[in-house]
């Protein structure tokens, strides 16, 4: 089992010296992987639902770093541990330069990058970027097979009723000529579809067994439809961990059983140092005994 842990990006903690509190602290206590959400900015007026919760868990007045950028703060100031987007909204992004950027992140953070993608849901924060909402998952598909290509060849053309270019060169490419871990968020049946067709691997969100294990069946049935071999096919989810230790283990191994390698996890802290805390005690309580097999 991998395990991730969130970045904060908004409110007294988003700052130079509190990222690169928690990354660091992340890397020496050896979580594999660090990971930034992303939002661009914030309408003041909006109809949109957030679907994770009643309520987004950020206010207008907290701020919100953008995610690439914060990842490239602590590419500088780390070594060993993965950059990951949980999720990057791609649609709300313009494809080339997102394409250069991640590449480039790469390529200067020694091939550390692990991004996973999605489709978007507040419609208010891409009329405000001047994007197109009402076809975010055909731009989707469109954007992934279009940096797939350049990832790979360096140079390209690409023509869909949602993204055109005539033949650019695209360089530098990723470290790993392609291979930069491609997951893909979303339950729908149109972002199951997505991962089998795209993505290295489903990233799904939060603990309740009964949502994963529809999910995971539903993208079993795709991707046997599609002759894609189901371990060909990584699961990977984020979550926030009870402070119970019995609580948090019974957690993420029911998570183990159902055939999830990585989880990403969130710290509720009310400073930065009790964030830390929680985050070496989980690293010394939770992740060592997962390592050797504990079960509760």
């Amino acid at each position: 089992m991998k395990f991730g842990v969130h970045l904060p990006q908004w409110g007294q903690r988003a700052t130079r010296d509190g990222v690169l509190a928690v990354a660091r602290t992340a890397e020496e206590t050896g979580f594999d992987s660090v990971w930034v959400a992303d939002h661009v900015v914030h309408p003041t007026s909006s109809t949109s639902v957030y679907p994770f919760s009643a309520q987004p868990p950020w206010a207008p007045e907290d701020g919100f770093l953008e995610a690439l950028t914060t990842l490239a703060c602590v590419a500088g100031a780390t070594e060993r541990v993965t950059l990951g987007t949980s999720v990057l909204v791609m649609p709300m992004r313009p494809t080339l330069l997102t394409a250069k950027t991640i590449a480039t992140l790469d390529v200067l953070s020694g091939g550390r990058v692990s991004i996973a993608v999605g489709a978007g849901w507040w419609s208010e924060e891409f009329a405000a970027l001047g994007e197109q909402f009402a076809t975010r998952g055909r731009h989707l598909d469109a954007q992934l097979a279009a940096l797939t290509m350049l990832w790979k060849e360096g140079v390209g053309e690409f023509d869909s009723p949602t993204l055109n270019f005539e033949q650019i060169v695209c360089e530098p490419r990723p470290l790993r000529r392609g291979a930069i871990p491609l997951w893909i968020g979303g339950t729908g049946k149109a972002a199951l579809t997505r991962v089998v067709k795209f993505g290295d691997g489903w990233h799904a969100v939060g603990a309740n067994a009964e949502r994963l294990t529809v999910g995971i069946e539903s993208l079993r049935k795709l991707a046997l439809a599609a002759g894609r071999p189901w371990e060909s096919i990584r699961l990977s989810t984020t979550m926030s961990v009870p402070a119970v230790r019995e609580a948090a283990l019974k957690r993420i191994n029911t998570a183990a059983e159902l055939g999830f390698e990585q989880i990403v996890v969130n710290f509720p802290a009310e400073s930065m140092d009790e964030l830390r805390r929680a985050i070496g005690g989980f690293a010394e309580e939770i992740m060592t005994e997962v390592s050797e097999g504990a079960d509760v």
